[in-house]
């Protein structure tokens, strides 16, 4: 086997373990969660019983954050979710679109690789700075809308967090 193909079927086999990891919600088991659906939102999705729902109201995009109450020596859990209107409008599919708007800003791209959430095309985005390692997913809403999913953990966790895992497992779009 060539190098070649043998970093192919590596890349593959990644790409496949991504999306399987977002597309199990039946071997999910989340006892004690509640459910959240935001039709102006367009999803649904499970979470931990002992969170808390906040809408964040602003002139940005529309948002909700979901959290856990802070624990002291704990790390503070909390998911928030973006809808980002008629930014694309030529409705590329999520790379592309997330290519040009890296084009038009100048800049390059942290590692990113393709997944899946709810069923749909995902990009996942990873960095890591000041507040720890943050987790960003960017799928299509519609034709024009941009769908985020934003998540942060201490930078010395280099796994998604169970909880985090669990919870975009859950993830449901709505029309």
């Amino acid at each position: 086997m060539s190098a070649r193909t043998l970093s192919a079927v590596i890349a593959m086999f990644g790409f496949a373990a991504t999306v399987a990891l977002a597309q199990s919600p039946n071997e999910i088991d989340t006892p004690g969660w509640k459910a959240l659906r935001i039709r102006a939102m367009g999803f649904e999705t499970r979470y931990p019983g002992t969170w808390h729902v906040r809408s964040v109201k602003g002139a940005g995009p529309e948002t909700v954050l979901l959290d856990e109450t802070p624990q002291a020596g704990k790390p503070h859990l909390a998911v928030q979710f973006w809808v980002q209107r008629h930014v694309n409008p030529r409705g590329l599919l999520v790379q592309h679109w997330y290519e040009d708007q890296l084009r038009r800003m100048n800049a390059t791209s942290p590692p990113t690789a393709n997944t899946s959430i709810g069923g749909r095309p995902t990009l996942r985005m990873e960095t890591t700075g000041m507040l720890g390692r943050t987790f960003q997913f960017f799928t299509s809403l519609n034709k024009t809308d941009i769908f985020e999913i934003t998540m942060t953990q201490p930078a010395s966790q280099t796994q998604l967090n169970p909880t985090y895992r669990k919870l975009l497992s859950t993830v449901k779009f709505i029309d």
